[in-house]
Formats: structure tokens, sequence, C-alpha cells
């Protein structure tokens, strides 16, 4: 039970929410619909393409290895609820939980790369690209900005900042195999137009 004038961070971690969290979040909040309303303009549009049949048989197996990566580490975040670690850690359990999220659409997303099925026939990457990398940007400012107000609360990791830097370096990772992967295929196609 909170004391009168105090507001218990849903997120954990803390009861007093503060200022600048709260405008962190809301600014995050914003950012994010801002975003989405955008990428969803662009893909009726410009980011449009289709997927062969190889590609189809690729993402399912991208979302199955992504679904198995997510259950393992559910079973583990079972576990560590169930012996009350998360008393001790410094990782509050909604941190953890986004942390599995997270680990399943780098999985689905580098193995989708890996095997040059992440974009269809058609689809306008550039675009793509500039709209990941505003969205990496507004979290990372987000993140920073939470951080001021301190990243930890009564001992454990703030949600609010932590969740939004581990969203860039998740999308930082995935940007940054795509974009070695397009190289790659630049030069495979140069070589073969040398030959």
């Amino acid at each position: 039970m909170t004391s009168q004038g105090t507001e218990r961070n849903p997120f954990g971690g803390g009861n007093n929410m503060s200022t600048s969290y709260a405008a962190g979040l809301a600014f995050g909040i914003v950012t994010a619909l801002i975003i989405f309303a955008l990428i969803w303009k662009f893909s009726k549009k410009s980011m449009k393409g289709t997927f062969d049949e190889r590609q189809e048989l690729v993402r399912g197996r991208g979302y199955r290895y992504a679904c198995f990566t997510m259950l393992g580490l559910l079973v583990l975040d079972l576990m560590i609820e169930s012996l009350d670690a998360f008393n001790i850690l410094p990782v509050p359990r909604t941190l953890a939980i986004f942390f599995i999220i997270l680990a399943g659409v780098m999985v689905y997303a580098l193995y989708c790369i890996k095997n040059d099925s992440y974009f269809g026939v058609g689809t306008d990457t550039r675009t793509y690209r500039a709209v990941m990398w505003v969205v990496i940007v507004c979290n990372a400012i987000s993140g920073f900005t939470g951080l001021k107000s301190g990243a930890m609360e009564n001992g454990k990791l703030s949600f609010g900042p932590c969740a939004s830097l581990l969203f860039c370096l998740a999308f930082v990772i995935i940007m940054i195999s795509l974009s070695i992967k397009q190289r790659n295929l630049a030069k495979d196609e140069a070589a073969e137009d040398d030959m």
C-alpha cells in the first residue's frame, strides 16, 4: 500500500514516479504512435513488397525459432521467479519479460536477414531503414533522458530508460546486420557482372 501523495511506478523499481520519468514515458508513447502511423502510411505505398515461396518458408522457420527462443527464456524466467531470485537480482521482472520479447524479435529478424527473407521483393529498403533509424534515435533520446533521474530505483534497474536502451541496442544490431548483408549482396552482384 502506497502512502498518500505518492504513486507506485507500474513498471517496477520504485514508489515515487518522478516527473522526468513520466515525461519520458509520455514522450516515448507519443513518439511510438507517430512512428507506427508513419510506418503504416509508408507500408501502404513505398515499403510494400511481395515474398516468394522460398522467403515464406524461411520466415516460417524464423517464427518457429523465435517462438522456441521465447519459450526457453520464459521457462528460465519462471524458474527464477519460483526461486524468488528477482528479489535479489537488480533486474525487475518487467524488464526481464521485455528482454524475452526483444530476444524473439532479434532471432526472427537475424535469421530472416541471413537467409535473404527479411524484405520482400520490391520493398523500398531505404525508406524502411530511414524510419527505423528515426525510431532508434527517438528511443535513445527517451532512454538517456530517463537515465538523468537515475538508472536504479530502490536497488532495481529503472524499467523506462533501460527498456528504451535495450530496444535501441536490439534494433541497432538488426540494422547493422541488414547493412552488412546488403553490402555483401551488392559485392556478389558486382562480381557476377564482372564475370
